[in-house]
């Protein structure tokens, strides 16, 4: 059993291990400012529900919508350089019975980050449908739209950190 779950620095020779060290940095750095943007917007989003100018809270949603959308493109690149470069290292460090596994928690991982797309897109459209005046019924689905996104994003970083971390750790600890 510990000889499946070990790393495997023995072939991890595609990767260079100050290389790895990098890639292992990276993720941790791009997911605290990540996770920092999501907290802004979580507050933004979560002060909508205690605005009593409703013509306010167009211009905000508005503002959230632009947040929430940089913020998507930020993590669609994140995710196309976590497939292409640091999943594939990781991997190369692991027991081909654990990088399996890996693999499978992954694909898992990243239905939690479509769905939270689906619920941005629908927050999107939601604002670019809006018509004047909105009522506060309105501002509170949008905000609770984006908010459920927030959620299911920082549940996402929050499993994925939780997987890839340790492993991460570990491996930067023996090539060290």
């Amino acid at each position: 059993m510990n000889d499946r779950l070990s790393i495997q620095t023995n072939r991890a020779g595609l990767v260079q291990q100050r290389d790895f060290r990098e890639l292992a940095q990276r993720l941790k750095e791009e997911h605290v400012q990540m996770r920092e943007q999501l907290v802004e917007i979580r507050a933004m989003a979560s002060a909508l529900f205690s605005l009593d100018d409703c013509s306010i809270g167009m211009c905000k949603l508005i503002k959230l919508q632009d947040a929430i959308l940089c913020l998507i493109e930020e993590l669609e690149q994140h995710s196309e350089w976590e497939d292409q470069e640091l999943f594939p290292s990781l991997q190369s460090y692991l027991h081909p019975t654990m990088a399996m596994s890996v693999a499978r928690s992954i694909i898992v991982l990243e239905q939690d980050h479509d769905l939270a797309k689906r619920v941005v897109q629908s927050y999107v459209n939601g604002v670019n449908a809006m018509r004047v005046p909105i009522d506060e019924d309105f501002l509170h689905v949008m905000a609770s739209e984006l908010l459920t996104a927030c959620l299911l994003l920082l549940k996402h970083f929050t499993l994925e950190e939780e997987l890839v971390y340790p492993l991460l750790d570990r491996i930067v600890e023996q090539i060290s």
